[in-house]
């Protein structure tokens, strides 16, 4: 059977799609990396039934969609080095990271518009996208993104960003102890996860809350290392 680099389709800032990236990366993976145009999709078009990213089609030509489920798949199917241990604490806190920690970031990073282009000059820059298309995308997308983010903030009860992004990074923190990661001496999928979700902000202001954290910092520094070198 003929097969080809696997294919992600993704936004260049979005935390679910760095989760896939994270696992690909440190599973050495080699893939394609697609990047959807935020406003008409049409990258994803063949997905009638599913129109969100991160959306993976796999070296067979297999399709899965969100976030864990392909990170679950890619596990699987690459399984010289496993990373989901299924433990009660790593579900614990994969579902944590994607009804906790991912809900902290939109009101943060969107909360005001010079705040949202900076995130959107970001995606323009990481898409092949025309003059035209980076400014339509940067300017109707940043504007969007912060009503958006607005709304989130109030239907989740953030009144604060910041401190309710600080929050977030204290939990895990706490999380971690004294140990190097969630899984113990080997980072697992809750590490995983989290450290995909952060490396969405990597090259934003919201950073500096990263910073702000010694233990957080120093765990992100070590994912970054395993998944990056």
């Amino acid at each position: 059977m003929t097969t080809t680099n696997p294919k992600l389709f993704q936004y260049a800032v979005c935390p679910f799609c760095k989760k896939v990236e994270a696992i690909l990366k440190y599973k050495k993976i080699p893939y394609d990396a697609v990047e959807v145009h935020p406003l008409n999709k049409k990258e994803i078009k063949f997905s009638e039934d599913y129109r969100k990213v991160p959306i993976y089609l796999d070296e067979d030509g297999n399709q899965i969609n969100d976030s864990t489920p392909i990170m679950k798949h890619i596990d699987g199917k690459h399984a010289s080095i496993t990373v989901f241990d299924d433990s009660p604490n790593e579900q614990k806190w994969v579902k944590w990271s994607d009804e906790t920690l991912v809900r902290a970031l939109p009101p943060l990073i969107y909360k005001t518009l010079p705040s949202s282009l900076k995130a959107f000059n970001y995606i323009t820059k990481e898409g092949k996208f025309s003059f035209f298309q980076r400014a339509l995308i940067k300017y109707s997308g940043a504007l969007v993104m912060m009503m958006v983010a607005k709304k989130k903030a109030k239907k989740n009860n953030i009144p604060d960003p910041a401190l309710h992004f600080e929050n977030c990074l204290n939990e895990w923190s706490e999380a971690l102890g004294s140990h190097p990661y969630i899984g113990g001496q080997n980072p697992n999928g809750a590490d995983m996860a989290v450290f995909g979700i952060l490396r969405s902000v990597h090259q934003l202001p919201a950073k500096k809350y990263m910073e702000d954290n010694q233990k957080v910092i120093d765990w992100y520094k070590k994912m970054e290392t395993l998944v990056y070198n």
